[in-house]
């Protein structure tokens, strides 16, 4: 029997963030990630390790401090597409992430995932491991009353943290 009358949705919170609707309109030229692995100076990048399958980069649009993205060099869209080697390589780099992530930032927890098609929230059509590391204060007043999600330092600062320790990620 239906329930009528009540809307159920499938998140019980929306995070919104103006910053990133920029990225969102903006017309794709092409593949950022390509433009990374090809060290195409026009794409604006934070890369912490570039290895002969993988490579690992700072997000630009956050959603929390140290949130880093793992992705083949080759172009690849689907998890299916990837060759063993490339899922050992994946996946052993998100392994270290997460090492290198507790060094540095001292997290309580992590969001790993991936979004694989639009449909799924993926907005660049390169498969890549999101690693987004959790705090137990990093959700409070202005998250919760001013849609406005704080990070506590620039995405500068926590780079310059991060590089500095990066030599962990070869």
């Amino acid at each position: 029997m239906m329930n009528r009358g009540k809307v159920r949705y499938m998140h019980k919170y929306h995070l919104y963030s103006s910053s990133r609707l920029g990225w969102v309109k903006k017309p794709a030229k092409g593949c950022v990630f390509c433009g990374i692995a090809k060290g195409d100076r026009k794409v604006p990048e934070k890369t912490l390790y570039k290895g002969k399958d993988v490579i690992v980069v700072m997000n630009l649009y956050p959603y929390n401090t140290g949130h880093l993205q793992v992705f083949p060099v080759r172009h690849v869209e689907d998890f299916e597409e990837l060759s063993d080697n490339e899922i050992a390589s994946l996946f052993s780099m998100v392994k270290k992430c997460v090492k290198f992530l507790k060094k540095v930032l001292n997290p309580a927890g992590f969001n790993i995932g991936l979004n694989i098609g639009s449909e799924a929230g993926g907005s660049v059509r390169h498969l890549h491991v999101h690693i987004v590391p959790r705090f137990p204060r990093d959700y409070g007043f202005m998250e919760m009353l001013a849609e406005t999600k704080v990070m506590p330092e620039s995405l500068d600062k926590t780079f310059e943290r991060l590089k500095k320790e990066a030599k962990m990620l070869e």
